[in-house]
């Protein structure tokens, strides 16, 4: 009876407390949520028909499913977020299929992240190739107001494998402003897969850690 007793001491000292899991949430602010399993048919807008027979012409992967004038989309993305995948292809419920493409920097990923701030993810990944989650840095100059690009260095990289597996790291932004630019206080990204590369990705979620 002892022995039981000092178990139960030991695994209730181990466990977090409310206060100290309430502590956690209070210092992390979810600022990417996406599970991909909402998807509605949108039209397809001008340009996005002129990009997608450019493609085809160069032989490539158009980077989203349609059906006559309408493009699969899932919910909160403005632009094309990918191929709708269920059933075993999925991870869990649906998921999207990424290939010569970059998904998000308009609208979904737009103005996120913050140069001097801290970060951490999940996200669930198989495929053939590497997910790229990349950032889109800019600054203008303090003195004429002339914009210019800083760099885009890769957030997160991460090689992918035939089965699903959950990834989770830490990420900052690498110092890139220049003397006598002014960097703005947040920055947007994207995910990015090459033209040979398929992804399949899912439960995709960015923290930003409090200091």
């Amino acid at each position: 009876m002892i022995t039981m007793c000092r178990y139960i001491t030991i695994v209730a000292l181990l466990l977090p407390t409310q206060d100290q899991a309430s502590t956690k949430s209070a210092k992390e602010k979810l600022i990417v949520d996406d599970s991909f399993e909402k998807w509605d048919w949108i039209p397809i807008a001008f340009g996005q028909r002129k990009e997608g027979r450019q493609r085809l012409k160069e032989g490539r992967t158009l980077p989203f499913e349609h059906r006559g004038p309408l493009l699969r989309i899932s919910k909160g993305f403005i632009l094309p977020s990918g191929r709708m995948v269920d059933g075993k292809e999925a991870f869990k419920g649906k998921s999207s299929q990424l290939q010569d493409t970059q998904v998000g920097l308009h609208g979904r990923y737009s103005s996120i992240i913050k140069p001097n701030g801290r970060f951490r993810y999940e996200v669930a990944l198989k495929g053939k190739g590497t997910f790229s989650f990349r950032a889109w840095v800019g600054a203008k100059n303090k003195t004429s107001g002339q914009f210019r690009w800083m760099g885009f260095p890769d957030l997160i990289k991460i090689k992918t494998s035939d089965k699903w597996k959950v990834y989770r790291g830490n990420f900052t932004l690498p110092d890139l402003n220049r003397p006598g630019f002014q960097l703005p206080d947040k920055v947007s990204a994207a995910i990015v897969v090459n033209r040979d590369d398929v992804i399949f990705v899912d439960e995709f979620r960015v923290w930003e850690v409090a200091d």
